[in-house]
């Protein structure tokens, strides 16, 4: 504590009116009895106020199908809730989106409506006809209730479905594995493939993205704790990001990260060494900014060089390797997850032009639209 400084008192949560709370989750419930084709999305929200277990309960007691927000990816990673998997819009899985877009009642949990939520769904959803519960305020319709938490909200919902039998796990997205080792040349989708196998056979670890199509591929990666700049896409957050989950969590993570963020921060990982921490960082180097080239493939700027990246782990502390193949690559995510203590940093040299089957329609969703 620095002299001079008194302890700050936490402000006491505002206050908030329980027959409104109760009206509302009457109501809610009311559309969603009436409802055909109900789904709940759950977004960031639930995570900064604490409620992920709660609302995962609630999901399994409705219910009804479930899915995350593009910015909610990696929630509800643990448990035996009903996920199907990650709205997108056009770039995602056409039969969430599908789902999504033609449900006569979307009940939107902590969802921030936004264009990284919504900028390329094919039907207006974050408008007038969703159920949307966040900021303190619940709206369906036309419709509003204000000063409702959205803690509050989900207590009324479980105390009013108590008598219901929790739903049993229900389908999920079906990712892929059993990546082919062999001497092809590694692509995005390898990469979501062989940490999948990773994950199969060591466990599911903490993951940290940085923005581009290592972003992008994470979706074709098993649901687990994801932490990525989404909102603002900051380049250059990825590393430092897994850095600081390993210091807050004590868990080893997955970083993805492109070369062209590396430039930036990827030197961080010198402080490792100083502080124990180990993990494991896959670069996708195809020597340009990639996602950009797919918008605008003509432009020169999109080149960069080859820094090598895997030669400089070992001066910063950790231990580095350049893979090309899908076999290379196969033996350099299990040869990283067997060593601890130093930093593990494989560089996967990509082809220019190949990229995640996410962020491909991802492209083209945005093209069609405009």
């Amino acid at each position: 504590m620095f002299e001079g400084c008194e302890p700050v008192e936490p402000l006491p949560p505002p206050g908030f009116a329980p027959e409104a709370v109760a009206a509302c989750a009457e109501e809610i419930l009311d559309r969603l009895g009436r409802a055909e084709r109900p789904v709940m999305m759950v977004g960031v929200e639930i995570r900064r106020y604490g409620l992920e277990e709660r609302v995962a309960e609630l999901a399994k007691r409705l219910h009804v199908p479930v899915v995350t927000s593009f910015m909610g990816r990696g929630l509800l990673a643990s448990g035996d809730t009903p996920l199907l998997g990650t709205y997108i819009g056009m770039a995602g899985q056409p039969e969430i989106t599908q789902l999504v877009e033609n449900s006569d009642c979307l009940l939107l949990f902590g969802v921030i409506p936004s264009d990284t939520n919504f900028g390329v769904s094919e039907k207006r959803i974050a408008g007038s006809v969703p159920i949307t519960a966040r900021d303190r305020a619940v709206s369906m319709g036309f419709h509003r209730y204000s000063n409702i938490p959205l803690e509050a909200m989900v207590e009324e919902l479980l105390r009013r479905v108590a008598g219901q039998a929790p739903r049993a796990e229900g389908a999920r997205t079906e990712y892929p594995h059993g990546l082919e080792a062999d001497e092809a040349r590694v692509t995005p989708p390898d990469i979501a493939r062989a940490v999948n196998d990773l994950f199969a056979r060591h466990g599911s670890m903490p993951m940290a993205a940085d923005v581009g199509d290592c972003l992008f591929t994470c979706f074709d990666i098993e649901n687990t704790e994801l932490v990525a700049p989404g909102y603002y896409a900051t380049m250059g957050f990825g590393v430092p990001a897994g850095l600081g989950l390993q210091a807050a969590t004590g868990r080893r993570p997955l970083v993805l990260v492109g070369d062209g963020a590396f430039q930036m921060t990827g030197w961080e990982l010198g402080n490792c060494r100083r502080y124990g921490w180990d993990p494991i960082v896959v670069v996708f180097n195809n020597q340009s900014w990639e996602m950009l080239r797919v918008f605008q493939p003509a432009s020169r700027f999109n080149s960069l060089d080859d820094w090598r990246f895997a030669d400089l782990a070992g001066p910063l502390g950790g231990e580095g390797v350049r893979v090309s193949t899908r076999r290379e690559l196969a033996l350099a995510l299990d040869r990283a997850a067997n060593t601890r203590g130093r930093f593990q940093l494989i560089e996967v040299m990509l082809e220019k032009g190949a990229v995640s089957t996410t962020l491909a329609r991802f492209v083209e969703g945005l093209k069609r639209r405009h």
